[in-house]
């Protein structure tokens, strides 16, 4: 699962290893909004905490796994793939705050979509939008992702630890298939 991708203009998509933490420890140090995925923020991260998101996040596990978007040694955004059923992976994304709007987790997401359908063989790559997300809608829809369904409290909180005590939000799920041949 090594991804090693040319964006343009001078960034470059590739795999994140456990060594890559203080990379995300520093482009995490402005971040105050909460994570979609989990229990803790995205950030910031300290390197011990950077480290390990990353170690959980091990391509050789064969499991979930992240690649960063970088221009020389600054990462700008990361992605996470996590496996669902055969054949299909969730794709996450998140950018650093001063980078938003610029276009980078469009092309980012946009290049590792056709990636995870052509080296992965994945037929169906799928993204959760909070519905009042405007921005992820916008990306989902200029990357050729189509709206499938509201799936309704289908995404928690992480307000607190216990997922039955935790409150759950409604998700729009947009899908991209992989195109016959």
């Amino acid at each position: 699962m090594e991804a090693d991708l040319d964006l343009g203009a001078g960034m470059r998509v590739r795999t994140l290893v456990p060594a890559d933490a203080s990379l995300v420890a520093e482009a995490t140090s402005t971040e105050t909004a909460p994570a979609l995925w989990g229990p803790e923020p995205v950030g910031p991260y300290s390197a011990e905490d950077a480290c390990a998101a990353l170690a959980a996040w091990d391509p050789g596990a064969g499991g979930q796994f992240s690649v960063g978007v970088l221009r020389g040694d600054r990462l700008l955004a990361a992605l996470g793939f996590m496996p669902g059923a055969p054949g299909t992976l969730e794709l996450a994304y998140w950018t650093r705050p001063e980078e938003r709007g610029r276009g980078i987790a469009s092309r980012a997401v946009q290049a590792m979509t056709s990636w995870a359908h052509d080296r992965l063989h994945v037929a169906r790559i799928w993204l959760e939008i909070r519905p009042a997300n405007e921005a992820s809608i916008r990306l989902a829809r200029r990357t050729g992702y189509s709206l499938e369904r509201l799936a309704p409290q289908h995404c928690r909180d992480w307000a607190v630890s216990d997922p039955a005590l935790d409150s759950w939000h409604d998700c729009l799920i947009w899908a991209h298939e992989r195109r016959p041949r």
